[in-house]
């Protein structure tokens, strides 16, 4: 075998890795590219075009998983999209509640509040009525003590 006969072969095998989801040398994530296959040949930059065949048949590749919407995709990022999705379900789930329940605080911070000023309010009425009791009772026994007459 010759030197571009080992070189295609790499890459088709490199391609297929990326196809089926289990690449070695690039992140499963990496959009597909003829870059991305040779790298993960463990190629040189610009190798893959030295087969025209080669680069139709990845762009062919890159519009099949296109026009599947990302079922080429690998079974990984889908399950993890999965728990993503998921964890933000959760997350805005708990992020409602927490602001009801800080909603509800507040509302019982404002009662409270409001409470709080009738109690002062009333405490004060009651010092003024008390004050008021207080001086209306020394009034009645000054009263009462000018009405009593001395005995003879």
């Amino acid at each position: 075998m010759s030197k571009s006969e080992n070189t295609l072969i790499a890459l088709k095998a490199a391609l297929e890795r990326i196809t089926q989801g289990k690449p070695k040398r690039i992140l499963p994530t990496r959009k597909l590219s003829v870059r991305a296959v040779e790298e993960e040949a463990n190629l040189g930059n610009g190798s893959g075009y030295y087969y025209p065949d080669f680069v139709a048949k990845v762009k062919q590749v890159k519009v099949d998983i296109n026009q599947a919407k990302g079922e080429y995709v690998q079974p990984e990022i889908q399950s993890v999209r999965l728990k993503l999705n998921e964890q933000k379900r959760i997350k805005q789930n708990y992020k409602e509640k927490y602001l009801a329940v800080r909603e509800q605080l507040a509302n019982f911070a404002a009662a409270q509040h409001h409470l709080n000023d009738k109690l002062v309010q009333a405490l004060a009425k009651i010092d003024d009525l008390e004050f008021e009791n207080t001086s209306l009772r020394e009034k009645v026994t000054e009263l009462k003590r000018s009405k009593v007459v001395p005995i003879k």
